[in-house]
């Protein structure tokens, strides 16, 4: 089996972790990347901890702002087989609401220019057989009201992901997309806390009513992201490239 460096932006929790985590099972070297030092730091700590880094993988750290081109530029200053572009926000703002230009700001600054900038760079040197997977959102297909900003760069992110995907067919590097649909990560149950708090009920009580709409019931794991991502960077997925896979526990979108 082939030992890859990988770098995953956005590694300090979530679906980046997992990634992270997934990947180190196989035995890749792995980079962390993310804004918050301390959060990779512990996400390493923890991986010790697991007993994943005594084996032939390696977990390196790196601080980036994906919003920022030279700290991206630096975080590629070696050359990756796989890069995750994960890091991303979410945040509510209806049109009118008074914070509405700088959540569309921090949207796209952070959900589709970092996208850009960091498949950008990995495309500069990575070779044949190489693989980029894309992080989007059932939102990326789908639509909801108050989430104009986060709806429109994972639809955005999308678009980048089959049009780099067609532009390096020739180079045999794939490009691919998740889009999971409610996961079980901070980023979630923060927004999670935000919506019920508009709407006047208990966190926990919207939580209920939201995964009594998903068809299976719960909501998505991201070690079940996780997985995918790694499937499809590797040589089991060398046909596809351009795709972008919905994992939603049922959820129906196009």
């Amino acid at each position: 089996m082939t030992q890859r460096r990988v770098i995953i932006t956005g590694a300090g929790s979530g679906i980046g972790l997992a990634s992270a985590q997934a990947f180190l099972e196989r035995g890749d070297d792995v980079v962390l990347a993310g804004r918050t030092l301390s959060k990779l730091k512990l996400a390493r700590e923890g991986f010790a901890a697991d007993g994943l880094l005594a084996g032939s993988g390696s977990c390196e750290l790196a601080t980036v702002d994906v919003s920022d081109p030279d700290s991206v530029k630096s975080l590629f200053a070696q050359r990756a087989d796989v890069v995750v572009a994960n890091a991303g926000v979410c945040r509510q703002a209806r049109l009118d609401d008074d914070n509405a230009d700088e959540v569309w700001r921090e949207a796209m600054d952070i959900n589709l220019n970092g996208v850009y900038f960091v498949v950008k760079e990995a495309a500069r040197d990575m070779a044949a057989g190489g693989s980029i997977v894309t992080v989007s959102s059932n939102l990326g297909k789908n639509a909801r009201a108050g989430y104009e900003a986060y709806t429109a760069s994972k639809h955005a992110v999308l678009g980048l992901t089959k049009c780099v995907a067609l532009e390096l067919a020739d180079r045999k590097i794939r490009v691919n997309a998740v889009c999971p649909g409610w996961v079980n990560t901070p980023m979630a149950r923060a927004d999670a806390a935000i919506t019920a708090a508009q709407l006047g009920v208990e966190t926990e009580q919207f939580k209920r009513d939201a995964v009594a709409g998903i068809p299976m019931g719960r909501m998505v794991e991201a070690r079940e992201v996780a997985v995918l991502i790694r499937w499809l960077a590797s040589d089991e997925a060398s046909a596809i490239t351009g795709q972008a896979y919905n994992v939603a526990c049922g959820e129906f979108f196009n």
